[in-house]
């Protein structure tokens, strides 16, 4: 009796804390929300302490070192953020202060990721609740458009500051993140060998729906080219994963209804991201000079504007044509971030706005706020704060979370490898590397680490 008692509570703390990671990840790169996230990130961890506790006393943890390895690069980079105030700090006072806030909160996330990944490794079917916390977040964004859109009849309407998510990327984030997700979760039930036909065309519509949310809002409400761009990338990878499942051995019974669901989710989920590609091709037609913005922007050498092109203007080609100024400003200042490191490998120590301030210590006589604030690329970014032990320790816990995954057998393989995937493409093109951004960021990858430790021993499960 008691021992039930103890499995119940393990049970409800479980659903709490998924549940409560679900709410943060509806708000979590919202603004205004500074102080809810601090109240859910403390209340998740007490939770997740409890939790812990409460399930070791039932059965202890027996996991396997080579699945501890992503969890030692996320110990080993709080280790390096600690060594560097202390031995490389260039501004203690607000690298102290980082340590605080952005650091302490990211701490947090990575424990309460940890836990929520062991909950959900237990019951698979949790997972959908955090899809729901994120598709909660866009039900607000939507709320902001709709009225816009009954009272000028125009579809169109992009504003980069006072919808709930400021800024382009940070609904690009969470938007993207939600379609890996929900990608990588059909492409796990198209794994699987106990889904019916009708359970398959179920989910496969749900998920079309789903995706959709999104990609509408990066064509008419973010007008985020890289959101299409990362969209793009996910469906090949869902192409490259129907093409060997398609090929993959399987009993006679199952391999024509295996072979021909996934041609026609494949196509369907093609014929989406390419149906909204168009129409952002439509809003943006400099999408045919990507390659040449993208060769000539990299010489930042031969086109000194990079500095200051609000000032100086933008480089006109030798076919007339005036570059793309998104394209240049993204691919110029990543471009001048790389070759920023070798001059500091260990980096400045602060998340805010490091590129900013290595452009200040190289061109010290610059007017005031005249340079570039961002390289536009997180992992630059966070090359230019804490050097390359900080990004050895995080694609170090990527690759081992990845690798984990395709070893495994886990239900969440699929849902795991999209979102890793999501996740590096995402911190590639996307300036996060600040304050929300970290704090997912280890969220995921301690949630997605868990994920891969596998099931509990027979005597933890209901």
């Amino acid at each position: 009796m008691l021992k039930t008692r103890q499995l119940s509570l393990i049970n409800y703390l479980g659903l709490s804390i998924v549940l409560l990671s679900a709410c943060l990840l509806s708000i979590w790169a919202m603004k205004h929300t500074i102080a809810l996230r601090n109240i859910l990130l403390s209340l998740g961890c007490l939770l997740s302490i409890i939790y812990i506790y409460q399930a070791k006393k039932i059965a202890p943890f027996s996991i396997a070192w080579r699945n501890l390895t992503p969890f030692l690069f996320i110990g080993s980079l709080f280790i390096w953020v600690l060594v560097h105030y202390f031995l490389f700090s260039q501004d203690s006072v607000l690298q102290l202060k980082e340590l605080k806030s952005i650091w302490f909160r990211s701490l947090e996330a990575s424990l309460l990721g940890f836990v929520c990944g062991l909950v959900i490794a237990q019951k698979p079917s949790r997972i959908n609740l955090l899809a729901y916390g994120l598709i909660a977040g866009f039900a607000v964004l939507y709320y902001q458009y709709l009225p816009k859109v009954l009272a000028t009849h125009r579809l169109f309407h992009p504003d980069h500051f006072n919808y709930i998510f400021y800024g382009k990327i940070n609904g690009v984030l969470i938007g993207t993140l939600l379609i890996a997700g929900v990608g990588g979760h059909l492409t796990d039930l198209l794994s699987g060998s106990l889904a019916g036909r009708l359970k398959i065309a179920l989910n496969a519509i749900a998920s079309a729906l789903i995706v959709a949310i999104p990609l509408y809002a990066y064509v008419y409400i973010f007008d985020a080219k890289n959101g299409i761009g990362l969209a793009t990338i996910l469906a090949f990878v869902w192409i490259c994963w129907g093409v060997y499942g398609f090929f993959k051995p399987k009993p006679q019974a199952e391999q024509r209804k295996s072979k021909l669901a996934w041609i026609l989710i494949i196509l369907l989920m093609l014929s989406l991201v390419a149906l909204f590609g168009r129409l952002q091709l439509k809003q943006h037609p400099s999408w045919q000079y990507l390659i040449e913005d993208v060769r000539e922007s990299v010489q930042i050498d031969k086109y000194p504007q990079w500095k200051s092109p609000s000032t100086l203007g933008y480089p006109v080609l030798p076919s007339g044509r005036v570059i793309t100024p998104n394209v240049f400003e993204r691919v110029s200042w990543a471009t001048a971030g790389l070759t920023l490191i070798p001059k500091n490998p260990w980096g400045n120590g602060i998340l805010q706005y490091p590129f900013e301030r290595s452009l200040m210590r190289q061109f010290p006589n610059s007017p005031p706020n005249s340079l570039p604030g961002s390289t536009h690329s997180g992992w630059i970014e966070l090359l230019l704060s804490f050097g390359f032990p900080a990004l050895i320790c995080l694609w170090g816990a990527l690759a081992s979370v990845a690798y984990g995954a395709m070893r495994g057998s886990a239900p969440t393989k699929g849902v795991a490898i999209s979102v890793l995937i999501a996740i590096f493409c995402l911190y590639t093109v996307g300036e996060l590397s600040n304050h929300h951004a970290v704090e997912i960021l280890l969220f995921t990858i301690a949630l997605l680490a868990a994920l891969n430790l596998g099931q509990r021993p027979s005597s933890m499960e209901d």
